[in-house]
């Protein structure tokens, strides 16, 4: 088991590679507004999820994941060589709906707000 604060050091670095790796060095097509939220490693590190979260329309939202699913072994190779550790986690990458959830949430709010201005 690895200690929490070298987990979370080692889940900002996979952040900021692959982040990193998308704007500048992705050889695949992404679609929206495509930014990765955050990462997460399971205590022994062998494994990490990587959280993307993606603006645009449902089909930009699927053609993204799909490309970054696609090209998931070229991202992990690029990981692999920027990561300076004996055994680097192998990424899967997840599709994070909590940004849609809260601009959903924020909308409603909004609406209720708008409504109950007109009622008073």
């Amino acid at each position: 088991m690895v200690d929490g604060r070298r987990l979370q050091r080692v889940e900002k670095e996979l952040q900021h590679i692959i982040a990193n790796y998308l704007v500048r060095g992705f050889k695949g097509s992404l679609h929206g507004l495509v930014s990765v939220s955050r990462v997460e490693s399971n205590p022994k590190l062998r494994t990490a999820k990587v959280f993307v979260s993606i603006m645009g329309s449902d089909a930009d939202k699927e053609r993204s994941i799909d490309a970054l699913n696609e090209n998931i072994y070229e991202i992990q190779k690029h990981v692999n060589k920027e990561l300076r550790m004996k055994f680097v986690p192998r990424i899967s990458i997840v599709h994070d709906k909590g940004l849609e959830r809260i601009l959903k949430v924020e909308t409603l709010l909004r609406d209720i707000a708008q409504k109950s201005g007109r009622n008073s």
